[in-house]
């Protein structure tokens, strides 16, 4: 079987989840002698494919100075972007894409896409090839707007890609429920297929040391969808309880307005934004940390959940988090409740037995959710459809 896979990140442009989930599946897919070609926009960085089988080819704009991608991954908002141009940027980059496509992959068994943006490309080489197309849905654009102003043209698109697809995957039951409700899309021809953690990333020979550590972590895109506001109004309530510190990883557009925050709340000196870190650093910061916080008000998945439960950090999540939905051994609060969330906090910062039978109890239930067990469900959608 031939699969020609249209993404957005590759190893090592990184700018969430979905690098690592291609990756990490399209590795997998290999071993089960898939034949894998996957599109990308061309970064300037030195992409390498992790198995002969896979054959990176990426994409170069037209000529044109705006890139689509790296203006996201520069953590700008979209409203803040001449959309026009944005919008103009899209659509020169998908034609770009049919055109590589076509001279590559024509003869492929399932085209396979993975981000909005390239839906229009996906839906004609379906449609020209007469090949069936399969959609995985790793975020929508309610997810990351929030719901607060989405944007109609990138719903739009989104519902294209939707109805056209042959199959849809989620990543989440939640994310599932979303598409039906908000985009009208029939739940038989939707899949729900989690995400994966490759766990060697995140053991260690010695046994985790549970003694306090004053730390309490964030790790992800600094975005109004992951509810970071929260997240410091919940330090505030900590702090008049307990003296820790509170860590944020990561790069995004809601940065400045955090730091405003910190500041008019007196907290300032208990923060450290941190920005982007190389993968082995926020391991190390997950190693010596009491407790990781994901507040998010729609979050699809969650995959630095998994991550941080890995290395035996409990975790606190919003019930608004798709992995959530089926996890037992972790702490879970309303994105809202900034008062419940600071009580978990705090108990997990008094109590050492608390920190140690969560963090053991969720790093054994992590290891449940494996990238051989999504890409398996991956390929029997191929084997549906095709």
């Amino acid at each position: 079987m031939k699969v020609g896979m249209l993404g957005w990140e590759y190893p090592p442009f990184k700018v969430g989840g979905l690098s690592i989930h291609c990756y990490e599946l399209t590795s997998r897919l290999a071993k089960g002698c898939s034949s894998i070609d996957f599109y990308m926009p061309k970064t300037g960085l030195k992409i390498v494919s992790p198995n002969e089988k896979i054959r990176i080819i990426e994409v170069p704009l037209s000529n044109t100075e705006i890139n689509p991608y790296f203006r996201i991954s520069a953590g700008n908002s979209l409203v803040d972007l001449e959309l026009n141009d944005f919008f103009s940027a899209v659509e020169a980059y998908n034609k770009r894409v049919i055109e590589f496509f076509l001279e590559y992959s024509s003869d492929c068994d399932v085209i396979h896409c993975h981000d909005w943006i390239t839906l229009g490309a996906a839906v004609e080489l379906k449609r020209m090839l007469k090949k069936p197309l399969v959609f995985t849905v790793h975020s929508t654009e309610y997810d990351r707007s929030a719901y607060f102003f989405p944007m109609q043209w990138i719903i739009d698109r989104e519902r294209f890609g939707m109805e056209n697809a042959d199959r849809i995957i989620a990543v989440s039951k939640r994310t599932k429920k979303l598409i039906e409700k908000e985009y009208g899309i029939d739940g038989s021809k939707i899949v729900v297929v989690p995400n994966g953690i490759d766990f060697s990333r995140f053991e260690r020979k010695e046994e985790r040391d549970y003694e306090r550590k004053n730390r309490i972590l964030f790790v992800g895109r600094v975005t109004r969808q992951k509810g970071l506001t929260f997240f410091v109004h919940m330090a505030k309530k900590v702090l008049e309880k307990e003296d820790c510190n509170f860590v944020v990883i990561g790069k995004g557009d809601e940065l400045p307005n955090l730091i405003k925050l910190t500041i008019d709340l007196k907290i300032a000196d208990k923060f450290s934004f941190l920005g982007f870190l190389p993968d082995e650093e926020v391991v190390e910061y997950m190693y010596n940390s009491d407790l990781y916080v994901l507040p998010s008000v729609s979050e699809p998945f969650g995959i630095g959940v998994l991550e941080a439960m890995s290395t035996g950090l409990p975790v606190l999540i919003s019930r608004s988090t798709g992995v959530g939905e089926s996890l037992i051994h972790c702490f879970k609060t309303e994105f809202w409740d900034v008062n419940d969330m600071a009580d978990v906090a705090i108990a997990i910062l008094r109590h050492r037995s608390m920190r140690e039978i969560m963090g053991k109890n969720g790093k054994e239930e992590a290891r449940i959710y494996t990238w051989d067990r999504c890409a398996n469900e991956t390929r029997r959608v191929y084997e549906e459809v095709g």
